[in-house]
């Protein structure tokens, strides 16, 4: 018999979500039928699945050593002994060394709930199958390195980002340590509290501030987007605003106000108004990134957020304050203008 005492990272959430996160290899009817049976009680008592966790609740498990290893992949059956050995701290560890001294230079603010990163150009936000670091990746290795994570914890709990970044853009990354934290941060992006605003050098002189506003479409096969005045079938409406900040006739340093946050929305729909981000090879200009052939990536940089009034939060530490990121050297010549 196994028991879990619920702590923070897991309560408030649905009692068979933690049981597919922490039985990561057991089906849903295995699970079910095994709260049937009573093979899984919370509290002592027979559960449905549909509870909602409470903080100090207990989860027994009665499975045979063999059917517990297999069923958590501590014991992995061939199919996912691949991806279990790629989450297991000690390999993430292994690979943060490459990255730790621009990792910890990194940080911008940490907390018991919350890690805010500069994330440079380059670095994905999460893992996609390739050897390029991944921010989620470095943050969980920092973690555990600092003995402020266990391979314990991970088995119903990981924290992760709560905001993407386009590969090739920098700047300011949220990464949630806890769930209240993941939650309420999701809260706030979501009901726009959160203020997002980038830097962007881009194409042509532009003297006054303005709202664009438009419908995005993605291609999901090709992971491109295109930009329309009028609702499309599939289309998500975009809001983004910009202020002119240094203006000269052949660029423009904006500060961008991402009000909606829909993949590539910046970037695409400066293009659509004539105006595409220097230095940007899927959105941007080709005659125009040739006049700069010392930027190799798009200058698009996260560059401040601004969070509400959240003192009745986990986040109240943040709460009415604002961080900034400093913006890379490429972009530094531009803003010196």
């Amino acid at each position: 018999m196994r028991e879990l005492i619920i702590s923070q990272n897991e309560a408030g959430q649905r009692f068979d979500k933690l049981l597919h996160k922490y039985l990561k290899n057991a089906g849903t009817s295995f699970l079910y039928k095994m709260l049937r049976k009573k093979n899984i009680v919370l509290n002592d008592k027979k559960a449905d699945g549909k509870e909602i966790l409470q903080l100090g609740d207990s989860v027994k498990i009665y499975f045979s050593e063999e059917t517990f290893q297999i069923m958590t992949g501590s014991q992995p059956s061939a199919d996912c002994a691949k991806k279990a050995s790629q989450e297991k701290p000690a390999a993430l560890n292994t690979a943060f060394q490459k990255y730790k001294k621009t990792f910890v230079k990194s940080i911008v603010y940490e907390d018991e709930h919350l890690l805010l990163l500069n994330k440079p150009a380059g670095w994905l936000s999460q893992p996609d199958g390739s050897s390029v670091a991944s921010v989620n990746d470095l943050c969980l290795a920092y973690l555990t390195e600092q003995g402020k994570l266990t391979e314990k914890q991970l088995e119903t709990f990981r924290p992760g980002i709560a905001n993407r970044l386009d590969r090739n853009t920098s700047g300011l990354i949220l990464f949630g340590k806890t769930l209240p934290a993941l939650q309420e941060l999701a809260a706030g992006l979501k009901a726009r509290t959160l203020k997002k605003y980038y830097l962007a050098v881009v194409r042509g002189a532009l003297k006054e501030p303005r709202q664009i506003d438009g419908f995005l479409t993605k291609n999901e096969r090709t992971n491109h987007v295109t930009i329309s005045a009028v609702k499309t079938k599939d289309s998500s409406e975009i809001h983004t605003a910009y202020e002119p900040l240094i203006s000269s006739r052949d660029f423009t340093v904006l500060k961008v106000h991402l009000i909606t946050g829909k993949t590539h929305q910046i970037r695409a729909h400066l293009a659509s108004i004539g105006h595409p981000i220097l230095g940007d090879v899927k959105y941007g200009s080709r005659d125009f990134n040739k006049r700069y052939p010392n930027v190799h990536s798009q200058l698009l940089h996260a560059w401040k957020l601004e969070f509400p009034d959240c003192s009745d939060g986990v986040l109240g530490a943040c709460s009415n304050r604002t961080f900034t990121a400093e913006p890379p050297e490429s972009m530094q010549p531009f803003l010196a203008e």
